[in-house]
């Protein structure tokens, strides 16, 4: 016969055990998630792009079985701003091998946190170019996406080694890719589907420079019709973390395809690394 002290025993040697690695990461997640939470929000900028779409009809509203595969990244449908607010997981002069964003609606309702993972060797070396992975999760600590972008070099006038960000599913099935296609003066990107396939185009001014406090760039159409835009604001100092590529976006019209959105988020981080870093 066991007693009730017996119990107790086994009952809190069990409790003591380390927690599995499943629970770690969804603690550390949980953890990122307030950590954001607690932060001051950046002041609302002086202009409020105004985005004229055209209004979807019913078949197109309906979730489809490629919106399906895409699973809880339906919540991105009705969003037509994402704010995305970077934390690096170490300050000072050490080396930052992972960065944690917060990625927000425009009604500043946290949806996602990504985690970028990277080498220091190439953090170092490489900078803006570097290799890195992006995992975004929910507020569930369940795996939403997955960004990778390939080492590349950072000048290149020959168009053989030009940057590109590839999206997939938490399984690993390819979305899509985002291409840097060579221009003599000015930025120019292509978001292409899991075949290959444009859908939108990304171009830029003739002066993108990272110096600059804010930036543009347009999300251009299949006929050559301004859709949305990715940008960069300054939010002011804080005295926490000033980072200059602390806060970033990107505006996108409702009607659009969830997939596609999916692809200029993936953008976003690319055009984040290549022309609002300067460290």
């Amino acid at each position: 016969m066991h007693t009730s002290e017996d119990f107790c025993k086994a009952f809190s040697s069990v409790t003591t055990q380390p927690l599995p690695y499943g629970l770690e990461r969804e603690k550390h997640i949980d953890m990122i998630f307030r950590a954001f939470h607690r932060q001051v929000r950046p002041t609302e900028e002086p202009q409020n792009v105004s985005l004229v779409v055209q209004a979807a009809s019913p078949e197109e509203t309906e979730i489809d079985c490629e919106d399906k595969r895409l699973g809880k990244l339906a919540v991105m449908r009705k969003v037509t701003r994402l704010h995305i607010t970077a934390r690096p997981e170490l300050q000072g002069p050490q080396c930052v091998a992972r960065r944690a964003y917060s990625i927000s609606t425009e009604t500043r309702d946290q949806i996602f946190v990504a985690i970028e993972e990277s080498s220091c060797v190439c953090g170092q070396f490489c900078g803006p170019a570097r290799s890195c992975s992006l995992q975004g999760f929910d507020k569930d600590s369940d795996c939403v996406f997955l960004f990778e972008r390939p080492l590349r070099a950072e000048v290149c006038w020959l168009g053989c080694c030009l940057m590109e960000m590839r999206a997939f599913t938490p399984d690993r099935q390819l979305i899509g890719t985002v291409y840097q296609r060579w221009s003599m003066f000015t930025p120019y990107f292509e978001v292409c589907d899991s075949e290959g396939i444009s859908t939108v185009r990304i171009q830029g001014s003739c002066c993108n420079t990272r110096c600059l406090s804010e930036q543009e760039l347009q999300v251009v159409s299949s006929i050559g019709e301004t859709i949305g835009r990715i940008w960069k604001r300054w939010p002011g100092y804080r005295e926490e973390g000033n980072m200059d590529h602390e806060y970033f976006g990107l505006d996108v019209p409702q009607g659009i395809h969830l997939k596609v959105k999916v692809l200029l988020l993936a953008a976003t981080f690319l055009l984040n690394h290549m022309f609002f870093e300067m460290s």
